[in-house]
């Protein structure tokens, strides 16, 4: 078995054009796919993603075989790549009026009492037992069997249990939320939490993961009233002085799938007069990012004669035209701002800065 090479995500631009042509090859089709049956509509429609929108795949539930009770429902999913989780977003985004299918995005939860069977062996949510912790902002688990596993099939059994893993607490959920799972057989980290949780049957722990993100990672998904900046100083692996500034506040948003772009802006502050430039670009940058609560600055980093403003946005499009606008009001030379685009779901950079504020 060759690995295969991972296929690079497009770029933020080309997302809405992409998943248009994708919509339009479909409506070119409808009459042909309606008449399918089921396993030849989603082979033709993962053939017109394969064309348009590499990185994406439709499966679908709810439905009969031959696809005449009405229910279907598409669900386009990266498999649990979060590279193209960007693009799983803007092609349902674009789906146009008139479809006869339900469409969502990523594979939602299944419900309790979830089993499966490869290879001659079967596992159940109740044969896979779970403790929940947490390493560095993101939940852990700790995994272990009910079940007798035979030696030539443990790491099948491994792999099956990811499987479980994604049916129970969602695609998008369990790639975005879960930072770490580890096998008790294999040992287990220190200092997770692990050693103060019982292990309970998969279907159990679907809530503790839920409760560990809501009330221990404090990650309610709603908008904060006021920034809680948090001030680091230090210095950097050259020696120079570093000034970083978190917003604690942010905290409650980490992960919420409409705010996946990391949008940096850079502009110069080597001098008094560039700093107070610099400080009115991030000033006025921010008040568009987040109006409508369309995005949040989460922190902002100074050093080496640069000042590094991040923010967290539903919309990059918007948020680098917005900057290249301030840029053109605040800065004496415009052509100075760096601008950096990023689809990062988990918020991996926020969270590092935001573990340094609690060291």
């Amino acid at each position: 078995m060759t690995d295969t090479p991972e296929l690079a995500p497009p770029a933020p631009a080309e997302l809405p054009t992409l998943a248009q042509a994708f919509w339009r090859s479909v409506q070119a089709e409808q009459t042909s796919l309606n008449s399918l049956p089921l396993v030849e509509l989603v082979n033709r429609l993962n053939d017109l993603l394969e064309a348009h929108v590499p990185g994406v795949a439709a499966e679908a539930e709810g439905a009969s075989p031959d696809m005449q009770d009405g229910a279907a429902r598409l669900v386009f999913t990266s498999h649990g790549s979060t590279d193209h989780f960007a693009a799983v977003q803007a092609v349902v985004a674009q789906v146009p009026q008139g479809l006869p299918w339900q469409v969502t995005a990523f594979r939602q939860r299944t419900g309790t009492g979830f089993g499966m069977r490869m290879d001659a062996f079967e596992l159940s949510t109740q044969d896979l037992r779970v403790r929940v912790g947490q390493c560095e902002g993101r939940v852990a688990l700790a995994l272990s069997f009910a079940c007798t596993v035979p030696t030539d099939m443990r790491e099948h059994a491994r792999h099956m249990a990811f499987i479980l893993l994604d049916h129970m607490l969602g695609e998008y959920d369990f790639a975005v939320k879960v930072g770490l799972v580890e096998f008790e057989e294999d040992g287990l980290s220190e200092g997770l939490g692990f050693q103060n949780q019982a292990p309970v049957p998969l279907d159990e722990a679907v809530a503790a993961v839920d409760a560990c993100w809501l009330d221990v990672l404090g990650r309610s998904g709603r908008y904060p009233v006021q920034a809680d900046w948090a001030t680091l100083k230090g210095r950097n692996g050259s020696g120079q002085e570093m000034q970083a500034q978190v917003n604690r506040a942010a905290n409650a948003l980490v992960g919420r799938a409409d705010l996946g772009w990391r949008v940096q802006a850079s502009v110069p502050a080597g001098t008094a007069q560039a700093q107070a430039a610099a400080r009115a670009f991030e000033k006025a940058w921010t008040v568009v990012v987040e109006h409508l609560q369309q995005g949040i600055c989460s922190h902002v980093v100074q050093g080496e004669g640069q000042r590094h403003v991040c923010c967290y946005a539903s919309d990059s499009l918007q948020a680098v035209q917005a900057a290249l606008e301030v840029a053109r009001r605040c800065l004496a030379n415009p052509e100075a701002l760096e601008l950096s685009v990023a689809y990062e779901p988990a918020w991996d950079e926020y969270l590092l800065w935001l573990e340094r504020c609690a060291v």
